[in-house]
């Protein structure tokens, strides 16, 4: 089985990633904006998740470089949704006979 037919989209990105903090406000907003769940430590700390990415990752990294005004690093972490299960006890029918 080849990677291409085992994999499937990406259900969320998280970002983690240190700015200038003379532009924290600007870049927390922007990412806000586009919808995206945003919490700042230290003035200048970011933890950013992005559920269902529904736009290119580079445009959008760009996009706070830009408002930045010089790159930094983002580790990126991406999760996929293998599978999504609801699970319930299940009565047996013989424990209900003899209640």
């Amino acid at each position: 089985m080849s990677q291409e037919q085992g994999a499937s989209s990406i259900d969320l990105i998280r970002w983690t990633f240190t700015s200038n903090s003379a532009h924290r406000a600007e870049i927390e907003g922007h990412l806000s904006d586009l919808g995206f769940d945003v919490v700042v430590q230290d003035d200048s700390n970011f933890t950013v998740t992005w559920e269902e990415p529904d736009r290119e990752v580079d445009e959008v990294i760009e996009e706070i470089w830009a408002l930045n005004g010089e790159p930094f690093e983002v580790t990126q972490e991406a999760f996929h949704r293998l599978g999504l299960h609801t699970l319930t006890q299940a009565e047996d029918d013989l424990t209900q006979e003899a209640a």
